[in-house]
This record gives structure tokens, C-alpha cells and sequence, in this order.
């Protein structure tokens, strides 16, 4: 299942957690196709060479770390996400394979290897736009990194534990149906970090108006409820641990937090 364009958006975009009224998530739209006539899109173009530049800077030693097209001067550690990532290579005697879908040009990768690179073998696959993708085959793969366009290029090559949604599902057109595909397959754990939940029976369909700060641009962004999301889970999967990320957004009046789940196969 290929990714397309519009299905999810650059990592630059996630990054942005609080707003003014202008900016930030608005509005309740019935579907997709109605969020999207009220977007403006965005020049994926210019998103891919501001984190590539951010990207290559890492790579050449200048900065330990970026994302979203921002480079910082010491790691930002993801320690929820490392304990998941040690405690399911812990059990696979120091062997690690995950999918990051939606993982950028390898921001998480990179943030959490210096980590890993004690592991008897680890293979990260990531998953993003096909523009994506190109870039990272031609300047970023490594030994332990490879790009890919869809699951179905990913899963009949390589046994991953983990597949990792972080702040990337909520992007989806048809976020439903790619969970539904990682249910048929065999990987045994499900993360989905940073990403932000309401307490209703039904998901929110916003757009998110990005600050120009960042670039002009707008998308459709879901609001998963939790109590749905868990009831098509639960038939495969079971809550191993949650936690919080430490980020905030806001939606109308209400100030939620960004939030993550590991899961885990039954059987």
C-alpha cells in the first residue's frame, strides 16, 4: 500500500504544539475529501530540503541532532521509546528490527542509536513519501537504516518486532485500514507515540493550520478517540504501558497531551 501524496505530512509540521487562534487544529469535517478542499496543501519540495539540510548536518558531525528541520547541539532522548526499544531487543537476545512509519529522513534513527549500537544486529526500516524516500536511499541509508515506500515492500524481506507510529498516524487518510494491516501481519508489538487523543466515541477530523513560522500551509489531522481506538486494538493486541510525551496541543478549549502506547500481539 504505497503512500500517496497527502496521506501524511512532513515531520516539520508535528513539531508545532501550541498556537494562536489563527494557527493550531480547528474545525469537525464529516470526511477526508471535505477537510481537504479547506487546505491549502504544502511544497513537499521545500519541506524535504529543510530537513535534509538539518539531516546532513548530523551526518557530517556539526550538530548530535535533528528534527524537523531544526538542528540542537546535545540529543533529545525519547526515554519511553528507548525503554521499548531495549526491552523488546532484550527478549530477542540483542536483536532489533522495527518499521518507523512516517520516521522523516531518520530523526528517530538517529536519536535514539547511540543507544543501540551495543546490539548484536539492528535493522530500522522507514517508511515515508516516495520524495522521501529517494533522498534517503541516496544519502542517508547505512547499514542499519533502509527506506521503503509501503509495509508490503517492508514485510516479506525482514521479521520487525515493532512497528512505530510516531506522530505520523493521525496524518493518514485511512489510518483504520493500516492498523488492520499490521493486525494480519505477524510483527508482535505496536507503538503509537506522540500523538493525541480525546474522550469521546468517535474520532475528530480538524485541519491544522501550520504558523508561517515553520511555512504557509494547512492539512487534515485526526483526533483519535481513545475509547474506539483501544476497542479495534484490543481484539489483537494488549496494553503493555503508556505514557505521556511531555508536549501539549490545544483544540478548542481544551488543552490535550501528546501521548504514546506500546502494545503487544496476544498469544
Amino acid at each position: 500500500m504505497p503512500l500517496k501524496k497527502g496521506e501524511f505530512i512532513p515531520a516539520i509540521v508535528k513539531r508545532v504544539a501550541r498556537h494562536s487562534f489563527k494557527y493550531g487544529w480547528h474545525g469537525n469535517y464529516p470526511t477526508w475529501e471535505a477537510a481537504q478542499q479547506k487546505t491549502t496543501g504544502y511544497d513537499a519540495n521545500s519541506v524535504l530540503q529543510r530537513v535534509k539540510a538539518g539531516a546532513l548536518k548530523v551526518k557530517e558531525g556539526q550538530f548530535a541532532y535533528e528534527r524537523d528541520g531544526i538542528n540542537y547541539p546535545h540529543i533529545e532522548v525519547a526515554y519511553p521509546l528507548l525503554a521499548a526499544l531495549l526491552w523488546i531487543a532484550s527478549q530477542n537476545n540483542n536483536h532489533l528490527s522495527l518499521i518507523d512509519y512516517g520516521g522523516s529522513l531518520g530523526t528517530s534513527y538517529r536519536q535514539n542509536f547511540p543507544f543501540l549500537k551495543h546490539l548484536h544486529s539492528l535493522q530500522w526500516n522507514l517508511i515515508e513519501q516516495p520524495m522521501f524516500v529517494e533522498e534517503g536511499r541516496k544519502n542517508f541509508e547505512d547499514e542499519h537504516l533502509r527506506f521503503y515506500y509501503s509495509l508490503d515492500e517492508v514485510l516479506p524481506h525482514y521479521q520487525p518486532q515493532l512497528l512505530l507510529f510516531s506522530s505520523s498516524l493521525q496524518y493518514m487518510q485511512k489510518p483504520y485500514e493500516l492498523l488492520a494491516q499490521a493486525k494480519q501481519s505477524a510483527i508482535p508489538y505496536l507503538m503509537i507515540d506522540r500523538t493525541a487523543f480525546i474522550d469521546a466515541p468517535a474520532d475528530r477530523l480538524t485541519i491544522q493550520k501550520v504558523p508561517p513560522a515553520f511555512y504557509d500551509a494547512s492539512y487534515p489531522c485526526w483526533f483519535f478517540s481513545q475509547s474506539k481506538m483501544n476497542n479495534f486494538l484490543q481484539d489483537t493486541y494488549e496494553p503493555v504501558f503508556g505514557f505521556t510525551s511531555g508536549q501539549k496541543v490545544v483544540l478548542g478549549l481544551e488543552e490535550l497531551d501528546y501521548t504514546g502506547q506500546l502494545w503487544k500481539r496476544k498469544g
